[in-house]
C-alpha cells in the first residue's frame, strides 16, 4: 500500500468513524475500488486504533474524573463505579466476538459483498430506530449489555457502531 492509500484511508476513517455510516464498510469498498490487496484486517486495527487514541485524548479530563470518582467511598464513588461497570459490560461482547471470531472476521474484511450488505443492514436500521421508543435516561442494566451486542454486530463491516448502539440504547 503507497502513502497516499494509506492517507485517503486515513481520511475515509476519521471523516466516517463518528458518523452512522460505517467507517469499515467505507473502507473496505475503498480497498476494492483502488485495488489494494495488502492489509485488511491490520490495516482496519490500525486506523480504529488510531480513532480510539484521538477519543481518549479527547475525553481524557472525563476519564480522569470518572477514575477518581470510582476510588472514593460514599454514594459519589458508587455511581461511579456502576458507571465504570455498565461500560465495561457494554464492551465484554464485542472483544468476545473479536477474539473468538477473528480469522473469520479477517476474511469478511476483504469482501466488499458484505460490507454492501452491513450498509444495507445499517440503512433498515436506522430507517427503523424512527419508530422505537425515545428514551431521556442513561443507558443502564440491560441496555449496557443489549448496547454491547450491537457493538459486537458492529464489527462487521458495513454495520455502523455508532447507529447501532444509538438504536440499541
Amino acid at each position: 500500500m503507497s502513502s497516499l492509500e494509506a492517507l485517503l484511508l486515513g481520511i475515509i476513517q476519521g471523516a466516517t468513524e463518528f458518523l452512522p455510516i460505517s467507517s469499515s464498510g467505507h473502507l473496505v469498498l475503498t480497498e476494492t475500488l483502488l485495488g489494494i490487496t495488502e492489509g485488511g484486517l491490520l490495516v482496519e486495527v490500525t486506523l480504529h486504533t488510531g480513532t480510539l487514541v484521538a477519543v481518549l485524548v479527547y475525553f481524557r479530563s472525563r476519564l480522569c474524573w470518572l477514575l477518581s470518582r470510582v476510588l472514593r467511598q460514599g454514594a459519589e464513588g458508587n455511581s461511579a463505579r456502576t458507571y465504570l461497570l455498565w461500560l465495561i459490560i457494554a464492551t465484554v461482547p464485542a472483544g468476545l466476538v473479536g477474539l473468538v471470531f477473528e480469522e473469520r472476521l479477517a476474511a469478511i474484511f476483504e469482501s466488499p459483498r458484505a460490507a454492501l450488505i452491513g450498509l444495507l443492514v445499517t440503512g433498515l436500521i436506522l430507517f427503523a430506530s424512527r419508530w422505537g421508543v425515545e428514551r431521556n435516561r442513561p443507558a443502564a442494566g440491560l441496555a449496557g449489555l443489549w448496547i454491547g451486542f450491537a457493538q459486537a454486530v458492529a464489527i462487521l463491516p458495513g454495520i455502523s457502531r455508532s447507529g447501532s448502539t444509538i438504536t440499541a440504547g
